[in-house]
């Protein structure tokens, strides 16, 4: 009985030493980093360090509620033995007013709680982009103009900076294949207050690609489409030349119909010549139009 007791006692101390070299890592891990802007995927992990094998993780948590209980999709959960992750598929602005994220465990720990996150701060992004014509507020849409016209883009902010006056600086770049960015093309104006809109008083094919503004690391691209001046008329080129063609062959066609008829009509009439019962019925009638002509 007493060595059962002392297995008993054993087991408990390596069970507790166990516990208490397994540890729970935040990713991020610095506070600064708990940072997201609107319609951007974001992700808080929990990460068991320890000897034993799980971290016995059970749910995740926005303040007291389960985000199980949330709306569907939204929150993504995914867990292992050694790894618990929370991804928000599409941060909005009611995520940025949850006080705490945190995911529980079966563990012994101060509440259950394996990691616990702070409120997660809502930054300014790149919405969306305005044109004197269009509002595309899908990245990576697309503006058509003629070579000549003008165009003006402008980069919409969320959420507005309520705590100063000055806005933000925007940074605008330019790319011909959407990967590898750099100046803007030359006969571009940006605003000097603060840089949210582009000017191009005369669009030309060296415009032609993409434009994207850019702020905190979050971009919104927009791609430019040059049209040539006579763009407009090669429709109607195109029909005037199906057409002068359609005529050129019917003319043809006529003429060559013109052609073998005339030749099927010479035809004929020399075979009628040659034909002995045609010449004798031809002079048949001549000795008749003579009698007539005799007797009257």
């Amino acid at each position: 009985m007493a060595n059962t007791f002392k297995f008993l006692g054993l087991l408990l101390v390596l069970n507790t030493l166990i516990y208490s070299n397994g540890q729970f890592v935040h990713v991020p891990r610095n506070p600064a980093d708990l940072q997201a802007a609107l319609k951007q995927q974001f992700t808080l992990s929990c990460q068991y360090v320890g000897r034993d094998t799980s971290g016995e993780f059970l749910e995740w948590y926005r303040d007291t509620m389960p985000v199980k209980d949330e709306k569907p999709g939204h929150y993504v959960v995914k867990t292992s033995d050694k790894e618990s992750n929370l991804t928000i598929k599409i941060f909005v602005k009611n995520d940025s007013l949850v006080r705490s994220w945190s995911v529980k465990t079966k563990k012994p720990t101060s509440g259950g709680i394996a990691c616990r996150f702070n409120q997660i701060r809502l930054i300014q992004s790149p919405q969306r982009i305005t044109t004197d014509k269009e509002v595309l507020d899908a990245s990576d849409s697309s503006v058509r103009r003629i070579e000549g016209e003008s165009v003006n883009f402008a980069c919409n902010v969320e959420p507005e900076d309520q705590t100063s006056y000055r806005p933000k600086r925007v940074r605008w770049e330019f790319s011909t294949d959407n990967h590898n960015f750099g100046p803007l093309p030359t006969g571009i104006e940006e605003t000097a207050d603060n840089r949210f809109i582009l000017k191009i008083k005369e669009v030309k094919k060296i415009h032609r690609g993409y434009y994207r503004c850019g702020l905190n690391n979050r971009y919104f691209t927009v791609l430019l489409r040059v049209k040539d001046r006579l763009a407009a008329l090669w429709p109607f080129l195109g029909i005037v030349g199906v057409v002068l063609i359609l005529v050129f062959i019917i003319l043809v066609f006529e003429k060559r119909q013109k052609t073998t008829r005339k030749a099927a009509a010479t035809t004929n009439d020399e075979d009628n010549t040659r034909d002995p019962l045609v010449r004798t019925t031809n002079k048949s009638s001549d000795n008749d139009n003579k009698k007539h002509v005799v007797k009257a």
